[in-house]
């Protein structure tokens, strides 16, 4: 599947979801952008897997994020808010991008497709 393939599929999950414009979604458009609280992302998360036939987790959004998300943002760290504002910072350090990163790496991860395979 192509990265367009997949922009377009979150794109379009984001505008249901938040119910918001589509022009108003770009790949650097936070969540918190549109409207989106911490738990909006997680209900995100959720329909993407559905989606995407994927099984993200909290927790590999929360790797990402501690790893910096996207380019330009930077790692969730003790320095700078740590464990105690990240449920306030989730909807403002998700991304569109960061969203179809996620999707690519998991639908490119060869254990995952060994267990599509496996289903």
């Amino acid at each position: 599947m192509q990265r367009t393939e997949i922009f377009d599929g979150v794109k379009s999950i984001l505008e249901v979801a938040l119910c918001v414009a589509p022009e108003l979604i770009t790949p650097q458009t936070s969540a918190e952008a549109l409207g989106a609280d911490s738990l909006d992302v997680m209900d995100i998360v959720v329909r993407i897997n559905r989606r995407f036939s994927l099984t993200l987790s909290s927790q590999e959004l929360d790797t990402r994020l501690r790893q910096g998300g996207s380019p330009g943002n930077a790692p969730i760290s003790a320095e700078n808010g740590g464990a105690g504002t990240r449920q306030r910072k989730v909807a403002e350090l998700v991304t569109v991008s960061l969203l179809v990163d996620l999707v690519e790496s998991e639908l490119h991860d060869p254990e995952t497709i060994l267990h599509a395979a496996d289903a």
